[in-house]
């Protein structure tokens, strides 16, 4: 819905707030630093304290001492991190930073990370506040950008199209506007128009991926904030709206839905990185947490009304179709991936059709997500979101991510399947041999009901339901229910279904026993198809959804077959690229 309580600026204010207040809170190490796993988050941090003591209003009740140690804290911790910046242009690392710092900062080695995107928000910040900065802060800080401007560190070519790049050219048309270098302005430009069309034609292949979706909007913001070129402009505005109607399109009350091409811990299985959303929508309760705070309340670019509409008012269910098209410069296509997910007011069901190795393995295949509206999460600190998964590369327990490629989806609006059929020798994981033959779900807390091989469930405003093929256990923790199922002869399969329950209270379902019930006529009918090959037998499952659908999904280790209503599924209907608005 439209009406938040309070503007985006206000919601701004409130994240500045938060995160100056949280900044003076933080423990001091023997270093002088707060942080020691990575210099950004004491520049972030640092910024929003200056930033807040600068600005302080009516609403700050610290004393007159009080707000000038904070303002001291802040100014010694930014001179703390831009002291550590590699000034010797013989160095090859020259003008970058360390990333962990370590017990002693001063000995860290540069890492190509930091200046990224602290780079773009140290000329932001400088821009905003140099009128009010301590002469030798501002004389510092002044001299690490010309040490940016004057090192390679941001001259890198378009290769990926990812957020690496849209960093690299941020800074180049940051450092362009800061010392007036026309040449580098036309190749910032010129790099600009090429990544905004490459994302309009082939889609964005960093598809909710957290928190780099982010890092391209921060990065091109800063420069929506100071490059006062009209082509320039232009250019930004466009991509700038493009990024935030793809986020329009995924999202829910603080949430990001369906598939995720790369995540972190803060992502799943709770959405927990919602700074950037509160101040654009605020339309779920206000963050007490910072997972990343970066340049969260620097920024006075307002996303458009219309955005704001779509990504609030849902109103009524909506189904999401994308293929997005992995290419280079060149527009060769080596790969492609089709991304579903269908969202209402009170959930979403959604994940992406093929598995695809990330960085890490960290994609997330598909999900159940709740919104953070919902009175089952008003805490923060249960996850939202359903899942099950076979562990793979770089999973460890209680990490609910890095899964193995050996399943297959099939998505239809509320309902969902995926199979698993584990090829006979598997590899060893990094952590517990154990899991090799063990399907992990993860589920949000409400009222269960477990029996056999099945699960139903009332989180909030839903009902949830899940079959699996085999026995399970389950593990009630602080916030999530667990699941282990075994494998049988490497053979396992989950069908899940979701509801509103406003949408069957007319059928007379009005409690979890009413909702199990009705639901036992639902049950998945799983057959093993034995094979004589050494590839192995084959599982199938046929459901019928309370819609009267019926899903069926066969998979083997090297094919398989999926119909919805006996039709195989096609994917014609995809849109294809982000088109311009």
């Amino acid at each position: 819905m439209i009406g938040q309580t309070h503007t985006a600026t206000e919601r701004r204010n409130a994240i500045r707030k938060l995160a100056a207040n949280k900044a003076i809170e933080l423990p001091l190490l023997p270093s002088g630093f707060w942080f020691k796993s990575d210099i950004r988050d004491n520049f972030y941090y640092a910024t929003h304290l200056f930033a807040s003591c600068v600005e302080r209003n009516s609403e700050d009740n610290r004393t007159e001492e009080q707000h000038n140690a904070a303002m001291q804290l802040a100014v010694d911790m930014i001179g703390n991190v831009l002291k550590l910046q590699v000034q010797d242009s013989d160095h090859p690392m020259y003008g970058h930073w360390p990333l962990g710092l370590g017990d002693n900062p001063a000995a860290a080695k540069a890492h190509p990370l930091p200046v990224e995107l602290m780079g773009c928000l140290i000329i932001l910040f400088y821009n905003k506040y140099q009128h009010t900065l301590p002469i030798e802060l501002k004389s510092d800080m002044s001299l690490a950008i010309l040490h940016i401007y004057q090192s390679d560190v941001y001259r890198h070519p378009i290769q990926h199209v990812h957020h690496h790049e849209a960093k690299h050219t941020a800074l180049k048309l940051l450092l362009a506007h800061q010392f007036d270098d026309k040449e580098l302005l036309e190749q910032g430009l010129g790099f600009l128009k090429q990544q905004l069309q490459h994302v309009r034609e082939f889609g964005f292949k960093e598809y909710g991926c957290l928190p780099w979706h982010w890092h391209w909007i921060q990065a091109f913001t800063c420069v929506w904030e100071l490059v006062d070129n009209p082509d320039v402009q232009q250019v930004v505005s466009e991509m700038l709206d493009l990024l935030w109607r793809l986020r329009a399109d995924y999202y829910l009350k603080g949430t990001w839905v369906g598939a995720q091409s790369r995540q972190w811990p803060h992502d799943a299985p709770l959405d927990n990185n919602t700074l950037l959303d509160y101040i654009a929508f605020g339309d779920f309760p206000e963050p007490v947490a910072i997972t990343r705070l970066e340049g969260a309340s620097f920024y006075t670019y307002e996303v458009a009304e219309d955005i704001v509409k779509k990504a609030v008012d849902r109103s009524s269910p909506q189904e999401v179709k994308r293929n997005i098209r992995f290419a280079g410069l060149d527009g060769k296509v080596t790969e492609e991936a089709h991304t579903y997910v269908y969202i209402t007011p009170d959930y979403a069901v959604g994940g992406v059709w093929e598995r695809r190795d990330e960085f890490d393995n960290e994609q997330q295949r598909w999900d159940i997500t709740l919104p953070l509206t919902s009175q089952a999460f008003t805490d923060g600190n249960h996850v939202n979101q359903a899942l099950f998964f076979h562990p793979g590369a770089k999973y460890k327990s209680g990490d609910d991510r890095h899964a193995s490629p050996y399943g297959e989806v099939l998505f239809h609006m509320d309902s969902l399947i995926q199979l698993w059929a584990l090829p006979s020798s598997l590899p060893s994981l990094d952590a517990n041999e154990a899991n090799k033959e063990e399907l992990v779900g993860c589920l949000p807390k409400g009222e269960w009901r477990f029996e056999k091989q099945s699960g139903y469930g009332r989180i909030g405003d839903v009902y949830m339901a899940f079959h699996l093929m085999n026995d399970f256990t389950y593990l009630e923790k602080t916030d999530r229910i667990s699941i282990s199922s075994t494998f049988e002869d490497g053979l396992n399969g989950v069908v899940m279904e979701v509801v509103a329950c406003k949408e069957v209270a007319a059928l007379g379902i009005d409690s979890l026993n009413s909702w199990a019930e009705s639901m036992n006529n639902q049950r998945a009918a799983y057959t093993v198809i034995p094979s004589a090959a050494e590839t192995g037998d084959k599982l199938s499952v046929v459901y019928k959804t309370r819609r009267n659908d019926v899903l069926s999904l066969t998979f083997g280790t090297n094919d398989y077959e999926r119909t919805i209503n006996g039709q195989p599924i096609t994917f014609t209907d995809y849109q294809t690229g982000e088109l311009p608005s």
